[in-house]
């Protein structure tokens, strides 16, 4: 009887996919990929790339292009690593989702029971936001990425800055990327397990899974082995800018390294369901379940704008994967960014497939096209993703043009500030934000946050442009002044920071 069932759904599925009731994807095509991925690299100025596609049980393609630098930079192979960004926060998801198979805790535990010295605007949050909630950026919070990217801030001092910190929406309402709660989740594992995250994954996980070439910050790569360096494209050539984080930062919201050899194990890892080549299970299948059970709706606004091209009936995000159907089938991915360098994986669980893309140029949205071309399965006649995709970012490169040009027309002319340079000088503090620095004179204004230092120029009135032009970053800052005839605070971007009176 058993024998005869198994006939009759092998038959079953055969006579599907003759039919077509069942997607069956396209197997790679080698010469194509490689090709389509040197056009992508033309066309966004990429000096290097890395391109996997796996399924469950093989490499079905997995190159290198280019070089690890535009200058004097080493060829990319398969060992070459990149920064993989936010797309650490899955394996960081995989720690916590291993400590909850051991019981030592539970999604839905208020973060508070583990981190008591957590404390949020409302007391009401700290009572109610769970460790599902920050995995799942649904807390409400919005963004607080100045703390690492501008002021270097300890992850102690993040957690208690967090109660100056207003939410956008209420929570579980809203999707709205928090790099700060996968922070905390990185401090769970360590609180849990006794290790730094990076450890504890680079012995439950990485290695488990083979994969001995990744690492939890740069400072762990070794002397000769090759890695790249972070590219921006301005005024028609390749700039190198600063690294996001020191050499020696573990950032669990996406510090690590990785090759896309390691990276195409780990894809295996995922399509396999939590399981090693070896047979291992290292996370327990209602783990796995949890893991890409889509947690938080999002908007159109809140998501990628590949959605204009991908036309999805549905935008969510699981516990660190984005997700959304298409072309009948749920897609889950990342992308992962820091300043010259990107990433992106995608997985077609159900169609056992997986894409890897990373390369070293700031915000190379080609990595998009490269995932949607592997994962689209209508054959021959599927679309141009290079230039779709090419076309949508330089539309909306166009439309910030123009809104520049907008307020540059309403910029007053002929107005003077109020004060000398030097009296605009000095120390400002903000109880969220924490302290920047005005300095130098003339032509030679700055403002200094702890990392980073932005161009300061006379706009209007008492109103000053800010500027890190290298990454076409805009903003302005605006002063007030006492009837005295004294400045007393800076208004940026609405945060209002308060002179400090020097003692």
């Amino acid at each position: 009887m058993k024998t005869s069932l198994n006939i009759k759904i092998k038959t079953f599925f055969l006579f599907a996919l003759l039919i077509g009731a069942v997607p069956v994807g396209h197997a790679v095509d080698a010469d194509y990929l490689s090709a389509f991925t040197e056009r992508g690299m033309k066309l966004w100025h990429v000096p290097g790339m890395s391109v996997a596609v796996v399924n469950k049980d093989a490499i079905e393609y997995q190159k290198g292009f280019g070089e690890t630098a535009a200058d004097k930079g080493q060829p990319v192979d398969e060992h070459t690593l990149f920064a993989i960004a936010s797309t650490t926060k899955a394996m960081v998801v995989t720690g916590i989702l291993m400590l909850v198979d051991e019981e030592k805790l539970s999604l839905d535990d208020p973060i508070i029971k583990h981190i008591p010295e957590l404390h949020f605007e409302n007391p009401m949050l700290s009572q109610q936001i769970t460790l599902r909630d920050l995995l799942a950026h649904r807390t409400g919070l919005p963004s607080t990425d100045y703390w690492s990217f501008m002021q270097n801030m300890s992850l102690t001092e993040q957690i208690s800055r967090l109660r100056t910190v207003e939410p956008a929406a209420p929570v579980r309402t809203r999707l709205i990327y928090q790099n700060t709660m996968f922070e905390i989740a990185g401090l769970l594992i360590e609180r849990l397990s006794g290790q730094r995250w990076h450890d504890f994954l680079t012995e439950r996980l990485w290695r488990p899974i083979g994969m001995l070439e990744t690492y939890g910050e740069r400072a762990q790569i070794g002397a000769g082995q090759s890695h790249v360096t972070p590219h921006m494209y301005y005024e028609d050539r390749l700039v190198v800018p600063d690294w996001d984080f020191p050499a020696d930062f573990a950032d669990a919201a996406g510090s690590a390294w990785s090759s896309i050899h390691d990276m195409s194990l780990w894809a295996q890892f995922l399509l396999r369901n939590g399981v090693t080549s070896d047979g291992d299970r290292l996370v327990s299948e209602s783990g796995m379940q949890q893991m890409f059970e889509p947690h938080q709706l999002s908007s159109t606004d809140d998501f990628y704008p590949t959605v204009e091209l991908t036309l999805p009936n549905w935008r969510s995000y699981g516990l660190g994967w984005f997700q959304q159907d298409f072309q009948g089938r749920k897609i889950d991915f990342h992308t992962g960014s820091l300043s010259g360098l990107i990433a992106i994986i995608g997985l077609d669980l159900a169609g056992d497939k997986a894409v890897i893309v990373l390369g070293n140029r700031d915000h190379a949205e080609m990595r998009h096209a490269l995932m949607w071309d592997v994962l689209d399965n209508t054959g021959e006649k599927k679309r141009d993703w290079n230039q779709d995709v090419f076309e949508l970012y330089e539309a909306r490169s166009e439309r910030d043009s123009e809104k520049w040009k907008e307020i540059q027309s309403k910029r007053l002319t002929g107005t003077d500030m109020s004060l000398d340079p030097e009296d605009y000088a000095g120390r400002y503090s903000n109880p969220s934000i924490g302290e920047v620095l005005i300095a130098g004179t003339g032509s030679d204004m700055k403002l200094r946050t702890t990392l980073v230092d932005f161009e300061l120029s006379h706009w209007h009135l008492d109103t000053f442009l800010v500027e890190r032009k290298s990454s076409e970053m805009r903003d302005f800052a605006s002063f007030s002044i006492s009837p005295e005839g004294v400045i007393t605070s800076v208004d940026l971007s609405g945060a209002v920071f308060e002179r400090v009176t020097e003692e």
